[in-house]
């Protein structure tokens, strides 16, 4: 994990966000040697897929392939 004083910061801001984006490590902020705040990489969510997105979510009651209606004879 990256450390930078809150004196560097603002001079390579942009510079840290993309070395901290490109290697995916957090960079801890620290003032008089004393960590302040963690700056760690944004994660994404990995996209559902459409077919199957419910799967096992439902529950099967009775016979399926029964009649739904009662005949009476």
């Amino acid at each position: 994990m990256q450390q930078i004083s809150t004196n560097e910061l603002p001079k390579n801001l942009q510079q840290l966000f993309t070395e901290v984006q490109r290697t995916q490590t957090p960079l801890t902020v620290t003032h008089e040697g004393k960590p302040l705040v963690v700056i760690c990489p944004a994660t994404t969510q990995p996209k559902r897929a459409t077919f199957g997105a419910m799967k096992g979510s439902g529950e099967i009651l009775g016979d399926l392939i029964a009649p739904a209606v009662l005949q009476e004879i």
